[in-house]
């Protein structure tokens, strides 16, 4: 195998990679990551058995056909530090992966080829068409909400539930859920997948990243019992999907909200970035306390102070104007980050109740659900 090409298109391409490849894995060969040179050029590919991803580089001068596996992580760490736009790249008779760029040469040792596992980026029977860009805002303001914990499989993840021509895509931590819902259409002849299918979240971060690259319009996603595969003419991704069941997301959207208003995402994210100076991990809480055309934030902390910040709200329903509840802040500013619209609605029952965020001139295209949490009443005195 020897090929030479543009070393950002490599590093690019390995970088991509980089995201599948586990750090610690069972199986020490998957530390590696697979190039292919072929006459149609270079494939680089990767996987941790659950997601697998391939990068193709066109422009490529391969001189030898071959195929063979390499330290990913030890490869990504040498292109980054090549200063020259050219990468030769061999395997010698003794085995080794030399790295040519510029006046620099590496070698690095390879793996055993036999022991690699196949990966298939065929796609599966039925698939949905969908606006890129809008799938996109969707991930990314659903996965925040997503459980960080990686034991916890059915809730680090992302559920995309198919309902005809609607898309309902949601994450659940058990503490805060969100559900955002866009349009589809069939990909295929097999119509417009129905039920539902679970990502993983590793799976879902790659596909935005991927996705966040390509520049067509719409884009296709294949969906089966077993994967979703994404594949375009420059990178290739299967994702197996997580199984067990869902929480069922739909009872804990709350309804019959008798307090709604609508706030200026800015003055609400900087209100909560203040209100948190004055709190600590074991006192992560702020009260919300809503008034007809204002509401004001508090915290307070044993040895750390108190803090108290008013700002405008929006009364559209309601008739309480002594309403109070408490929430994490971080939650609600994890929220706003995600959110590229200047105004937010917030509604709410009581302070035991969940509050519902979503988007004034969209309440069902984006919904966010954030428990609150029970204070003690001597501790609001």
């Amino acid at each position: 195998m020897k090929i030479q090409c543009q070393a950002r298109e490599l590093l690019e391409a390995v970088s991509l990679v980089s995201g599948v490849v586990p750090g610690n894995p069972t199986r020490p060969v998957l530390q590696q990551a697979r190039m292919i040179a072929t006459r149609d050029g270079l494939q680089v590919e990767g996987t941790d058995l659950e997601v697998g991803l391939r990068a193709q580089i066109d422009e490529v001068m391969v001189e030898q056909e071959g195929v063979c596996l390499v330290p990913c992580a030890r490869l990504l760490k040498v292109l980054r530090e090549s200063h020259h736009p050219e990468i030769s790249f061999e395997v010698d008779t003794a085995g080794q992966a030399c790295i040519t760029s510029g006046s620099a040469h590496f070698k690095l040792p390879t793996g055993p080829l036999e022991e690699y596992p196949s990966i298939e980026f065929n796609p599966p029977g039925p698939s949905i068409k969908v606006h890129r860009e809008k799938l996109l805002q969707t991930l990314s303001r659903v996965s925040v909400a997503a459980a960080k914990d990686a034991t916890r499989f059915n809730m680090h993840s992302v559920l995309f539930d198919g309902h005809g021509e609607e898309m309902r895509v949601v994450s659940t931590d058990g503490k805060r859920m969100a559900v955002g819902v866009i349009s589809i259409s069939a990909g295929g002849e097999a119509g417009v997948p129905e039920g539902q299918y679970i990502l993983p979240l590793k799976g879902v971060d790659l596909l935005a990243k991927i996705l966040s690259s390509e520049t067509e319009e719409e884009i296709v996603l294949h969906l089966d019992q077993n994967e979703v595969t994404y594949v375009s003419d420059r990178v290739s991704l299967t994702c197996r999907l997580v199984e067990g069941k869902f929480p069922e997301y739909d009872r804990a959207i709350p309804v019959d909200l008798e307090n709604i208003y609508d706030i200026k995402t800015e003055d609400l994210l900087i209100a909560l970035r203040q209100a948190r100076l004055m709190t600590t991990k074991d006192t992560n809480s702020v009260r919300f306390q809503f008034g007809k055309g204002s509401a004001t934030l508090s915290s307070s902390a044993s040895n750390v102070g108190e803090s108290r910040v008013e700002f405008p709200v929006e009364r559209i329903e309601g008739e309480d104007d002594e309403f109070a509840i408490h929430f994490n802040p971080e939650y609600l500013i994890e929220l706003l980050n995600k959110l590229d619209s200047s105004q937010v609605r917030c509604g709410l029952r009581d302070g035991k109740t969940a509050g519902l965020f979503s988007l004034p001139d969209g309440e069902n295209s984006y919904r966010h659900i954030v428990m609150p949490l029970v204070v003690n009443e001597m501790q609001e005195v």
